[in-house]
């Protein structure tokens, strides 16, 4: 159901692609509307894409994006730190957790029960991760890990709903054309 063909393929990276740079920077009051897709745009594509060079290409992308706005754009860059770097793992997890759906061969309550809990999976282990980079990479460290656990630990159901949302829509447009791809073969016949 979510393997797509090559032009759809490439189409479907190019909206995800657009997806992160215009929720990533907060820009032109863009982040003020919409919250950054980031963290579903990686599910997704572990989903959706099946050349697995697509993960180093989101990777690359939101590299330039956080180079820019920081450098640019005039965003603060409170986020960033020597822990920087962990993203890249943090990211994978989602790409991964979005691959073990992929041989999904039909949407009903049971596959969006397992969709769930794979977007939920994902999302801990990515808050994690990118979590212990941020922490061993900036001054937090100073606070103890209690504390900075309490600290950041309210972001997680925030991190999970706005994953849950975007990858929601996604989900439903892919599911969606793919019926509609199956009925314009099934017309063509």
């Amino acid at each position: 159901m979510f393997t797509l063909e090559s032009r759809a393929e490439k189409l479907a990276a190019l909206l995800l692609a657009v997806l992160m740079a215009a929720t990533r920077v907060h820009h032109f009051g863009v982040g003020a509307i919409a919250p950054d897709a980031s963290t579903a745009v990686y599910f997704l594509a572990g989903l959706a894409l099946a050349n697995p060079w697509w993960l180093l290409a989101f990777l690359a992308e939101a590299v330039v994006l956080d180079v820019f706005a920081i450098g640019i754009a005039g965003v603060a860059d409170a986020c960033i730190s020597g822990g920087y770097p962990l993203l890249a793992p943090a990211y994978g997890v989602l790409w991964l957790a979005g691959r073990t759906m992929r041989k999904s061969e039909r949407l009903d309550w049971l596959t969006a029960g397992k969709f769930v809990c794979a977007i939920t999976g994902g999302v801990a282990a990515f808050f994690v991760i990118s979590n212990i980079g941020y922490f061993f990479g900036s001054e937090f460290y100073a606070l103890g890990v209690t504390e900075y656990t309490r600290r950041v630990a309210r972001y997680f159901s925030y991190y999970e709903m706005v994953t849950l949302s975007y990858a929601a829509a996604g989900i439903a447009a892919l599911a969606l054309a793919a019926r509609l791809s199956a009925r314009r073969a099934i017309a063509a016949r």
